[in-house]
Order: C-alpha cells, then structure tokens, then sequence
C-alpha cells in the first residue's frame, strides 16, 4: 500500500512539473535585420539560459514558477528584457542595438557590383529613300541586316546601373552580276536602368539608353584584277552612315545560381524591348574622305527588343 501511495505521488509530482514550463523561441537580429549568433537568453530569477545560433535562433525552457520574464544580452549591444511571457505566441522577434560611442549616426546599406552581358539587338531600318542613287540590290540587302550581337559591361550601386555596350554584325553577299556587296554595322550605347525588382530570382529594370548606330556598305568588283578605266568608270562605293537613336523600355530577366560557369554570384538571362526612336532627321554620312549631303532618311520600326545572357557580381557596404 505505501509503495502504491508512494509511485501516485511521484507521477503526481512529475505531470505537475510537466504543466509548469514553457517552450519560447526567438530570433535575435540587428537594426539592419542581420542574425545575431551566441547571444544570451537566460529567465529572471534562475539560472535557465541559453544561446543563440548562427541564425539568431533560440529556444528556451520557461519555468512558470519564477518570473515569466527574459534577458537578452550579447556584447557591443544594448540588453532587451522580455516580459508577460505568458501571452506570447509564435516566434518573438527581438532586435538589438548597439551601444553608441559618441554622436549617434544611422548605419546605412549600400550595394554595388557589375556585370557583363552578351546581347543580341534586333533593329529594324528602312534605307528605301536611298534606292534611287543605291538601287535596289544594295537597298534590300541592307533592310535585311537587322541584328547586332553585342556585350555590354555595367556597374550598379544601390538599385541604379550605368552600362557602355559595343555590337556588330557583318553581311556579304558574293554573287550579285560582278559585285560583291559588304554591309556591317556596329553600335555603341550608353545605358541608364534603376532595378524596380530585385528579388531571389527576378530582375525587372526600366532602362533608357542613347545609341550610335554605324552603317558602311562596300560595293566591289569580285574579280582581284581589274583595268584602271573599269574601276574608274564603275566607282566603287564605300559609304558609312551614322544614325543616333534613343531608346526606352525595359529588361527583364532570370537569375539563376547552379551551372555557372564563371563563378560569379549568379548569372540571370532574359529579354528586353521598348520604343526605340531616331535623335536627328537625317544621317550623317561619310565616304573615305569627305562628308557627303543628302535628302535621305534612314527609316525605323519604333520597336526594338533582343535576349541577353549575364553575369553578375555583388558588394555590401555598411556606414
């Protein structure tokens, strides 16, 4: 019989000491939500502590017999003191500031990095005012070049990116009458964005750029040797059009973290477009020696769009 009392009155004791505590956890960061690892929570009135780990993450064992009550201590920061643990529910945020030695400044975040880009521009032109003096064998061909593969080298800071493009593309045809036929064209651009999205894995950017866009048509005899009155009379044509443009639109991409080839940060690809539009009327164009007037006027389709491939690398910076 006693032994029987004696076993009630120990689970008795062990079920009521069950009821009497409490789990609570936490996460302890900075101002700037950065983790605060290995800082102390201990209960008030008892030796009950605990740490936190890498994360700012801790879990303590409340006994309700003392006071329902936490201190949160790590050094270079300002103790907090959790009270009324008792209507606490989920994970309590708890944050730390730092003791201020001297006037106090706020801490900012600031971010920068850049990034290289292989591109692919899709530009549409229409030459037609010039197939009078150029004939139409020359005029379609170049109203059939449309795309310019390109890189582009870009730095950010905060959310604002500046990039310097260079593309180029080159035509020939080997086999119109006696001729053969050379059209290339190469871009130069300058690049303003501001990154409205930035997340894990989305990047949305409007962007607005200034463009030199060059054009040089060759016309010339496709046999090596010819008499100096042929060449004479047929001229040879070596004609370079310069054509200035603005764009605006916006970029769109994916960033993606595994398979990168150049170890960078993450590299991310995607497609842009926007409302691309001539910045004066009439081209300037050049031959090997002299500048050369004309009526003409280079046509253009006001939208562009192209993909890209990039990589990327980032910096914090904290003052």
């Amino acid at each position: 019989m006693t032994r029987s009392l004696l076993i009630g009155f120990l689970f008795i004791a062990q079920f009521s000491s069950f009821g009497q505590t409490r789990i609570i956890t936490g996460r302890i960061s900075d101002i700037l939500g950065r983790p605060i690892p290995y800082a102390m929570i201990c209960q008030a009135g008892i030796e009950n502590c605990t740490y936190s780990d890498d994360s700012g993450v801790f879990h303590i064992v409340i006994n309700e017999l003392y006071e329902k009550r936490i201190n949160v201590s790590f050094i270079g920061y300002q103790p907090q003191f959790i009270s009324n643990l008792d209507t606490v529910t989920g994970v309590i945020s708890i944050v730390l500031h730092e003791y201020n030695i001297g006037p106090s400044y706020p801490e900012y975040e600031f971010r920068y990095g850049f990034f290289a880009s292989l591109q692919v521009d899709l530009v549409f032109n229409d030459f037609g005012d010039f197939r009078p003096l150029l004939k139409d064998y020359n005029v379609d061909f170049m109203n059939e070049s449309n795309g310019i593969v390109g890189v582009e080298l870009a730095g950010f800071y905060n959310r604002y990116y500046m990039g310097l493009n260079f593309g180029y593309a080159n035509n020939q045809v080997n086999d119109h009458d006696s001729l053969d036929i050379v059209f290339n064209s190469s871009q130069y651009g300058l690049h303003f964005g501001y990154n409205l999205i930035d997340s894990r894995r989305i990047l949305l950017t409007p962007k607005v750029a200034i463009k030199w866009n060059r054009y040089r048509l060759l016309n010339n005899n496709n046999d090596k040797t010819i008499p100096l009155e042929q060449y004479v009379n047929e001229r040879e044509i070596d004609l370079r059009f310069n054509q200035m443009t603005g764009f605006v639109g916006i970029n769109l991409a994916y960033k993606a973290y595994a398979n990168n080839l150049l170890q960078t940060d993450f590299w991310s690809f995607g497609i842009y477009g926007g409302y691309v539009f001539n910045l004066h009327d009439k081209p300037w164009i050049y031959s090997r020696g002299s500048r050369l007037t004309s009526n003409g006027r280079i046509g253009l389709e006001n939208y562009n769009f192209g993909v890209h491939f990039s990589f990327h690398i980032h910096g914090d910076n904290f003052w």
